[in-house]
């Protein structure tokens, strides 16, 4: 899904460089899938990922930077609608390559209001669907707080394996 949203990401900033000076808004379609961008910067980013089954999730970045190898994208804001529910994801900064989502300072990770996770570290493996995060973490959840050193959540399967795990409850 994050390589869907860098590819319609890519496509924005295309459509936004080459319109630059209209005000009429005017649709770019690619027709070669292989296009590659490289030592570019754009500001204030703000891209969509649309399929057939309809608008799947926004980006929006303070500014991204193209690279050969990779991107990097700061002050990251992403919304990823599921059909049951919305998942809001925030970061300081994002280095993007076709294999993982690195995911670093302030992340914070809102499972559609119901559970959040906070770290400062995540990598998002995007082949196999593992996130990990080995730096300390907090999950929280209707009044309840975990703390760990590390994580492994396996969004494929949804199981996630925690070291060091601190619980704690607070009762009403």
């Amino acid at each position: 899904m994050v390589v869907k949203i860098f590819a319609i990401v890519v496509l924005l900033l295309v459509m936004e460089i080459t319109f630059l000076s209209t005000q009429e808004p005017i649709t770019l379609e690619l027709k070669h899938e292989k296009i590659a961008f490289s030592d570019i910067t754009f500001e204030k980013l703000h891209a969509w990922l649309i399929t057939t089954e309809g608008l799947r999730g926004v980006l929006k970045a303070a500014k991204a930077q193209s690279f050969q190898t990779r991107n990097e994208l700061a002050e990251v804001n992403a919304t990823l609608f599921f059909t049951d529910h919305r998942d809001y994801i925030r970061a300081d900064k994002a280095l993007y390559t076709p294999e993982k989502l690195h995911l670093l300072d302030h992340i914070v990770y809102d499972s559609n209001h119901s559970l959040l996770f906070k770290s400062d570290d995540l990598v998002y493996n995007m082949q196999n669907g593992i996130a990990t995060s080995n730096t300390p973490f907090t999950l929280e959840q209707d009044g309840a707080r975990a703390r760990g050193k590390s994580l492994v959540y396996d969004t494929k399967r949804r199981y996630a394996k925690a070291e060091d795990i601190i619980l704690t409850i607070e009762e009403e």
